[in-house]
């Protein structure tokens, strides 16, 4: 038998294209999320964060986060279509999107919303968070095994993360989540109770990477750990791949902790603006520990800006 080789549309192959140029085009966020700090491995908080690796997604995977951003309007106009649902997609003060920060400007999280009226608890307000997720059937799952009030966590400790602190910094006792299959078809909804020691910890959590100086314990040491086999960071963590060139990968920089998100160059003294961290400059000389796999630093001198290293 004679395999027919598969034909690729050459339309859609340049669609994909496009796709993935003006997608992994947008550059890095500035800051830490509070839709990643649940995250289980604090090192790849801290690799993110210090702008380790350039983004690079496949068409693919852009699609699924523009599904995402499409699911949630689509939801929220369907909340509203209940009687005596209030949906607040922005905030009234600014009449932006709900926007919190913390820890000088560098722990931040945007809220997709504020709801009253639901029918199982008309009188309370919910953080609201919407998901386009393929994997909703798991959620009904644990909703119906753990329970709704466990349900989020057990699911997914990532978004629970997010919405602990969603509620402390909005001083609200309850979130609502609603996912959806992509293209809304199927819809499934948890509502979580707000864990103030959680909370707390997770915001310690994000002070201590913020702070850090070198790179977090790995959640292991073994690179065949399923976490590290899927994590974008592995070839630097577990490997000898170097970071990217930029100030945030610079032995340099420092973030500060006064507000405005700023970030100080000791070298230069002074402030780094946004844009021209992601680029650095001819003085950049990565932190120490990024080079641990080749060498290790014995000497340096910040005034002239060298660091010596012995090779064993």
């Amino acid at each position: 038998m004679v395999a027919i080789p598969e034909t690729q549309d050459p339309t859609l192959a340049a669609m994909d294209a496009a796709i993935e140029a003006e997608g992994n085009a947008s550059p890095a966020r500035g800051h830490l999320g509070m839709s990643q700090i649940g995250d289980s491995c604090r090192r790849k908080l801290w690799y993110a964060f210090r702008w380790c690796l350039a983004s690079s997604f496949p068409a693919k995977t852009l699609r699924m986060f523009e599904d995402g951003h499409r699911g949630e309007d689509l939801m929220a106009s369907r909340l509203r279509k209940v009687s005596g649902v209030q949906l607040y997609t922005v905030d009234p003060d600014t009449g932006q999107q709900f926007r919190i920060t913390d820890h000088g400007g560098h722990f931040a999280g945007s809220v997709d919303g504020v709801v009253t009226g639901l029918l199982q608890a008309p009188k309370t307000a919910h953080i609201w968070e919407h998901k386009s997720s393929g994997k909703g059937a798991e959620l009904a799952k644990a909703k119906q095994s753990e329970g709704e009030k466990d349900a989020l966590k057990k699911w997914n400790q990532t978004y629970w993360g997010q919405a602990q602190c969603y509620m402390s910094y909005l001083n609200l006792e309850r979130h609502y989540l609603t996912c959806d299959s992509p293209g809304g078809r199927e819809t499934v909804s948890v509502r979580t109770e707000a864990d103030p020691e959680a909370a707390m910890k997770l915001k310690a959590k994000a002070k201590q990477i913020i702070e850090s100086t070198v790179p977090l314990a790995r959640i292991t040491e073994n690179p065949a750990y399923w976490e590290c086999k899927f994590c974008s960071f592995t070839e630097i963590c577990h490997q000898k791949k170097l970071p990217e060139v930029n100030c945030r990968t610079c032995i340099h920089s420092t973030p500060e902790m006064d507000g405005d998100a700023r970030w100080l160059c000791a070298l230069n003294e002074g402030d780094i603006p946004l844009e021209f961290q992601r680029k650095g400059c001819s003085d950049h000389r990565y932190i120490p520990d990024f080079l641990a796999s080749y060498a290790e630093a014995v000497d340096a001198d910040e005034g002239e800006n060298w660091i010596e290293y012995h090779t064993e």
